[in-house]
C-alpha cells in the first residue's frame, strides 16, 4: 500500500509524495530513482514528477517514444495505481482549483505513436527539417539572445555613467527583459543535466526571470511539466497564477499586484527558492543560476538606488512587470471560463486528441507583423502554437523554421490555422478588463465535510467594506514578501 503523502512545506502547505517513490506512465507503475541519474535530459524531470501520472509527458517530450518502451520495461513495479498519485501534483495547492484531483481529473487525451495528430506533426518534419538544420536554428537564436543580454548590460552602465537620458534608458531595458525573458522561456525547457557534483548554473535558463514575473526554479515544473502538457485542464496552473490579484477590488489592483511582485523580487523568490530546494526537492542540483539572476535584478536595483537613478529603475520596473503579465497570459484564453469556441474548431474525430487542442488552444501573438522580430518582442511567443505541439524545440527560431509542417499536418487533419493575434489591438483590451475591470473575485467557500454532513454556513459580509478591501491589499501585499503567489 502506498504511503499518504503529507505537508511539508510550512510556507505553502505543499503537499509532497511520501513513502516508495512511483511515477505512473500509460496506468502503469515505475521506479524510475536509479534511471534518472542516466536521463539525457537530466534528473531534475523527474525529481518534481514523483507521485504523478506522467503519461502526457513521456508522450509529447520525447521525439520518438517508441524507442523508449524497452527502457520503460526496465524499471516497471507492481503496487502503486493512477488512484495513489498526489492529488494536487506537489503543487503549491493554491495553484489549483480546490475540487481539482489529479487521481481522477486528469483529462485522457490522445497521443499516441501512430495514428494521432502529433504522429503525423513529427513525420512531416522528420522530413522537411533535419536534426543538424534545427540545430543551426538554435545557435542563430542563442547568439541573438546574448547580442540582446549585451544591449541590457550596455544600457545599465550608460545610465550608471550619466550617459543616456534615463527615458532611453527605461525604453531600451523594458524591451530587452522582455527578450531575454522569451528566450529564458525556450532555455528551461532545455535539457538539464548537471556535473558530477549537484551544482548547475545553466545561466540561459536564468533569464526566465529577469522581467520581474517569471521564475526559472518553479518554472520548470508549473509551466514545463503542468502547463504545457495539460493546457486548459484543472492541472494548468498558469490559467490560476494572477488570480489572486482578482481578490483585490478593482481599484486597489495595480497598486496591490505591483507592491506583491516588488516584495517578491525583493524577499519573496529568495524565501521560495529556499522552500523548494531544501524541503520540496532535498536531492535537487542547487540552481545555481536561479540564485545568480535574483543577485544580479538586486544589483541592478541598488546601483540605480545609489547613483541617483531610482525613479527611471521604478518607471522600467512598473512597465516591465505590467507588459510582461499580460503577455504571459495573452497567448491563451484564460479570461474564458470555458475553451467551447475554440475546441469546437476541431473535427470531431480529434476532439480527444492532445496536440489538436494545443493548436486551438493557443494563440501566435504579432506586434509588428515580422515573426522573427516579434519573437523577441512577444517574450517568444510569435511561433506559439509549434512551440505547444513540439515543447522539446530549443529555440524559437527552430519552431518558426517547423510552422509548415505543423501547418500541413494540421490542413490534412482538417484543423484551420488562424492568423496571429495581435497583441496590442486584440489581446491587450480583453487582458486588460478581465484582470482589471472584472468584479472582485472571492476565495471559494469551504466545501461540505466528508461525513456528508451540511456545508459550514457562509461568512458573514463585513460590516466595514472598505477596511475589509485595504485589509485584503494588505494580506496579498505581504504574500508577496513572504514569497506566496509565485
Amino acid at each position: 500500500m502506498v504511503a499518504k503523502a503529507v505537508p511539508k512545506s510550512p510556507f505553502t502547505g505543499t503537499v509532497l509524495p511520501q513513502g516508495p517513490p512511483f511515477w505512473i506512465v500509460d496506468g502503469v507503475a515505475y521506479d524510475f530513482t536509479e534511471w534518472m541519474n542516466n536521463h539525457p535530459g537530466g534528473n531534475i524531470w523527474f525529481q518534481t514528477t514523483q507521485g504523478r501520472d506522467i503519461s502526457a509527458l513521456f508522450h509529447t517530450y520525447h521525439r520518438d517514444p517508441a524507442r523508449l518502451r524497452r527502457v520503460l520495461a526496465r524499471y516497471r513495479i507492481e503496487g502503486p495505481t493512477e488512484k495513489d498519485v498526489l492529488p494536487k501534483m506537489g503543487v503549491p495547492p493554491f495553484l489549483m482549483a480546490p475540487e481539482f484531483d489529479a487521481s481522477t481529473d486528469l483529462p485522457k487525451l490522445e497521443f499516441a505513436e501512430e495514428g494521432s495528430l502529433l504522429a503525423a506533426i513529427r513525420a512531416k518534419l522528420t522530413a522537411a527539417m533535419p536534426r543538424r538544420a534545427e540545430r543551426r536554428h538554435d545557435r542563430a537564436f542563442d547568439a541573438v539572445t546574448w547580442l540582446i543580454g549585451a544591449s541590457h548590460v550596455g544600457a545599465l552602465a550608460l545610465l550608471l555613467l550619466n550617459a543616456i537620458p534615463a527615458w532611453l534608458f527605461v525604453a531600451v531595458v523594458v524591451l530587452t527583459r522582455t527578450a531575454l525573458a522569451g528566450a529564458g522561456h525556450y532555455h528551461i525547457h532545455r535539457k538539464s543535466k548537471p556535473g558530477k557534483n549537484r551544482y548547475s548554473a545553466p545561466i540561459g535558463k536564468a533569464l526566465f526571470d529577469i522581467n520581474y514575473v517569471g521564475t526559472c526554479l518553479i518554472g520548470t515544473d508549473g509551466h514545463v511539466l503542468l502547463h504545457h502538457p495539460y493546457l486548459g485542464t484543472g492541472a494548468d496552473v498558469k490559467r490560476t497564477f494572477f488570480d489572486g490579484m482578482l481578490r483585490l477590488h478593482p481599484l486597489l489592483r495595480v497598486p496591490g499586484y505591483t507592491l506583491h511582485k516588488f516584495g517578491i523580487f525583493v524577499t519573496g523568490l529568495p524565501l521560495r527558492g529556499y522552500e523548494v530546494i531544501a524541503m520540496e526537492h532535498a536531492r535537487t542540483t542547487l540552481r545555481v543560476e536561479f540564485w545568480l539572476m535574483r543577485a544580479w535584478l538586486l544589483v541592478e536595483f541598488a546601483a540605480c538606488l545609489a547613483t541617483g537613478h531610482l525613479v527611471a529603475w521604478i518607471v522600467q520596473f512598473v512597465l516591465t512587470l505590467w507588459f510582461n503579465t499580460f503577455l504571459v497570459v495573452a497567448s491563451h484564453d484564460f479570461e474564458d471560463a470555458t475553451a467551447g469556441d475554440e475546441l469546437a474548431a476541431i473535427p470531431e474525430a480529434l476532439r480527444n486528441d492532445w496536440a489538436a487542442q494545443q493548436v486551438c488552444l493557443s494563440y501566435d501573438l504579432s506586434v509588428v507583423g515580422n515573426r522573427w522580430i516579434d519573437l523577441f518582442l512577444s517574450a517568444g511567443l510569435s511561433p506559439h502554437r509549434v512551440h505547444h505541439v513540439l515543447p522539446y524545440q530549443r529555440s524559437g527560431f527552430a519552431n518558426l523554421a517547423a510552422e509548415r509542417a505543423v501547418r500541413a499536418a494540421c490542413a490534412e487533419a482538417g484543423i484551420g490555422w488562424e492568423r496571429p493575434r495581435n497583441l496590442i489591438t486584440e489581446r491587450f483590451p480583453a487582458i486588460m478588463k478581465h484582470y482589471l475591470l472584472a468584479p472582485t473575485k472571492r476565495p471559494p467557500l469551504t466545501p461540505p465535510p466528508s461525513n456528508g454532513g451540511p456545508p459550514p454556513p457562509p461568512p458573514e459580509p463585513p460590516r466595514n467594506k472598505p477596511v475589509a478591501e485595504i485589509l485584503e491589499l494588505a494580506r496579498y501585499t505581504l504574500d508577496g514578501w513572504r514569497g506566496r503567489g509565485v
